[in-house]
């Protein structure tokens, strides 16, 4: 796949796109507005979503728009008639850049945030003595890599313990630097935590590492698609993130920017041709070996379905959806929420609980009753239920969602596996 402008793919060439979208690209100038349903039910149909699928866990795995199942399916019958014409670097960089921020020549390619914190950890010179802080919220993709790195160099593993709901970003940063000490190395977190989509103080911590000499390395698996951002100005050190979350990118496409000076210094986990060529800067991470080149012709595809639609209509959509599961959640007595009640530090996601009911036997009845799709939060026995809004879901299923979560809090809800 190289990369041409949307607009022109839609005109045709050598994939087939969708008739919606054109009528979605001749809507743009005029509509948009987070609750102009005809323009947003045009993009949903740019989907591949079964009408009465109710899918509210994207924060788990967002369902690539068709455009971008095409370019995947085109790519591979190109390579099956050996016509490959490979994956293009500098068309795939820039078209990330322009959706996440961050300079594009910054920019690794792994398959998911794991692998690319996986490569961070493993690449640094930490050892005996040395610490690294991190938190009671993160994902085991983020933090797994680095409990790996500290137990094997015989390295300090900290975590100090957020305060649910957050109740403010100035308490967070504060919360994360107590676990601070002389010996801290690394210091990571997550931009958006996947337990309560705490969005945390990243800009206050990259300045505070930066005074005292410590790296930050950030999970952003959520960020980017879901809302404006832009890596470089954060100020970490590094930021990986799995695109077939919030970007609508196939799976097995992940992300991983370096800031300027790691990008000749992190050793590489994986050895291939140019490894030890620092004139290539963070292409070198890039070299992996034969790999599906496909599924990047899917991430270049669907992010040039997000800047199609816009980055500042995408967050206000998610953040209305998301306001009316929430608005309603609190307005339901029994309901719990844990995520923050400040708008500016939540987007897409609202995690609860409801007393005396279990998540998980409420997940099984949600699916069961009405097709829909959530997330419990089992890590760390929180026993949250999460759910994840975006550019596909239409305000009747969020109200059909919540008037099953008033009876869930009314009327209980059957044990797993018991007789309906």
């Amino acid at each position: 796949m190289y990369r041409r402008s949307f607009l022109t793919l839609l005109g045709g060439g050598a994939l087939v796109w969708p008739r919606t979208l054109e009528a979605l690209s001749r809507r743009l100038e005029s509509g948009g507005a987070p609750d102009d349903e005809a323009f947003w039910a045009e993009v949903r149909a740019g989907f591949l979503i079964a009408p009465d699928r109710i899918y509210l866990n994207n924060g788990t795995l967002g369902p690539s728009p068709r455009v971008a199942v095409d370019a995947v399916a085109e790519h591979t019958r190109r390579v099956a008639a050996t016509f490959p014409e490979g994956v293009n670097w500098d068309d795939l960089k820039q078209s990330v850049s322009a959706l996440a921020g961050g300079d594009p020549a910054g920019f690794v390619f792994p398959r998911n945030t794991t692998e690319g914190m996986s490569f961070v950890a493993n690449g640094m010179d930490i050892g005996p003595g040395d610490e690294v802080v991190t938190t009671d919220h993160e994902h085991i993709g983020g933090k797994e890599p680095w409990r790996l790195a500290t137990t094997r160099r015989k390295a300090r593993y900290t975590v100090v313990k957020l305060p649910v709901p957050a109740p403010s970003s100035q308490a967070l940063a504060d919360v994360v630097w107590s676990g601070v000490s002389p010996a801290t190395r690394v210091v990571m977190v997550s931009h958006l935590t996947f337990t309560t989509g705490t969005v945390m103080p990243v800009v206050e911590l990259a300045r505070r590492c930066r005074d005292r000499g410590i790296t930050l390395a950030v999970d952003g698996a959520h960020p980017p698609g879901m809302m404006r951002m832009d890596i470089g100005a954060l100020g970490g050190d590094f930021y990986a993130s799995s695109p077939h979350k919030w970007m609508l990118a196939p799976e097995g496409n992940g992300m991983l920017w370096l800031a300027p000076e790691w990008r000749t210094r992190l050793w590489p986990t994986l050895a291939s041709g140019g490894w030890d060529d620092l004139s290539l800067g963070a292409q070198r991470f890039n070299h992996l070996g034969t790999f599906d080149e496909s599924r990047m012709a899917g991430l270049i595809a669907s992010a040039e379905f997000l800047q199609l639609i816009g980055i500042d209509r995408v967050e206000a959509r998610v953040r209305h959806l998301r306001g009316i599961l929430e608005g309603g959640l609190r307005s339901i007595p029994g309901v719990s929420v844990v995520t923050p009640e400040d708008e500016s530090l939540k987007c897409g996601m609202v995690s609860f609980k409801i007393a005396g009911v279990d998540s998980l036997d409420l997940q099984v009845h949600l699916a069961r009753v009405a097709n829909v799709r959530t997330r419990v939060i089992s890590e760390y026995d929180y026993g949250f239920m999460r759910l994840s809004t975006h550019v596909y879901n239409r305000p009747a299923e969020l109200e059909r969602v919540l008037e099953l979560l008033a009876d869930a809090a009314k009327n209980g809800v059957p044990k797993r596996g018991s007789a309906t």
